[in-house]
């Protein structure tokens, strides 16, 4: 029996049918060495917070980043308030209107999934996988589990975060392998909502020379807010991006570079770019620039650990095929 809330049912519905396709990218069910595993080990839970068995992920304990990440909205949609304004004095077309608010509340859904995505957190029952010429494997001495590569450990989260790139304020969650499509959608759209309103303004303050050009004192004013709110955040999205894709190019996220270089270690960095399935899953390529989950068909590769109750449901998956093989 389905215990999910009709809230939990609809969303997971709504997700299903933005991703379809994705799971035909599967290999074929002949193919022994890869299976799907549609088993739902995530917690019931309708509570907040960042532990294992919290059903809803939320960094709760920061107040900072709350409020930070609260003002990016308030921001937001700021700007999406004085569009509609201009367009409603008729200084705007509807479509640039329309089109303006798109881009914004993308970046407003992803910096959500940003937020209340579960970043990587490496379960206490994870176990390293089984690779060559690997002796030792690292224990985290918070966690007291295993740690991954390229995993580290959050003070804030109080959790190891696979492949964490950095703690964002502004997100208010750590950035890793399971959210840093979203991150990157959000600096993505955020990026490009903000120099279609520099364009706009600018384009209205040199070239434009009729009656819809002169604005109110009211409209005056919110245009000057948020052609500074535009400027810093067309600048800050700008530089994230790049350090963004740096580190997909690289393989090395923000943590590591800033190790490497600390340590004079960086030429001897040996990690190959991460693969875009690694980012954005491996659905259909219009599901890259929605804030869905992505679909990992290789997921302990990606996460870097397996979990012993997966390792069973595989045994027992295997003993059932033996069984039927017998038969």
């Amino acid at each position: 029996k389905d215990r999910r809330g009709w809230t939990q049912r609809l969303l997971a519905q709504l997700q299903k049918i933005a991703q379809h396709g994705a799971y035909q990218v599967l290999p074929p069910e002949s193919d022994d060495e890869t299976y799907e595993d549609t088993f739902n080990d995530q917690p019931w839970k309708w509570t907040f917070g960042t532990n294992e068995d919290d059903g809803v992920w939320m960094n709760t304990t920061d107040r900072a980043g709350t409020i930070m990440a609260a003002t990016v909205w308030v921001l937001i949609v700021y700007s999406i308030g004085t569009m509609v304004v201009l367009s409603q004095s008729r200084h705007l077309p509807v479509f640039i209107t329309c089109l303006y608010a798109t881009v914004a509340t993308l970046a407003l859904a992803s910096h959500a999934k940003t937020t209340f995505t579960d970043p990587g957190a490496v379960a206490c029952s994870a176990v390293p996988l089984v690779t060559k010429n690997v002796k030792f494997h690292p224990m985290c001495s918070i966690c007291q589990s295993y740690k991954p590569k390229y995993a580290h450990h959050c003070r804030i989260c109080n959790r190891c975060v696979t492949r964490m790139d950095h703690h964002c304020p502004w997100m208010n969650n750590c950035i890793g392998v399971a959210n840093l499509k979203h991150f990157t959608l959000f600096l993505g759209y955020t990026w490009l909502a903000s120099g279609m309103a520099l364009t706009i303004f600018m384009h209205n303050y040199f070239f434009c020379a009729n009656q819809n050009c002169e604005f109110s004192i009211v409209e005056i004013q919110l245009v000057r807010i948020m052609s500074l709110i535009c400027l810093g955040a067309w600048m800050f999205t700008s530089s994230m991006l790049m350090s963004v894709i740096f580190g997909i190019v690289t393989g090395v996220g923000t943590i590591d570079r800033l190790k490497k270089k600390a340590t004079n270690t960086w030429h001897l960095s040996d990690d190959e770019a991460l693969p875009l399935a690694d980012v954005f899953g491996s659905g259909p390529l219009y599901t890259w620039f929605l804030p869905t989950d992505p679909f990992f068909p290789d997921y302990d590769r990606v996460m870097g650990y397996a979990t012993t109750q997966r390792l069973l449901r595989e045994q027992s998956m295997e003993a059932r095929k033996r069984t039927a093989e017998e038969v």
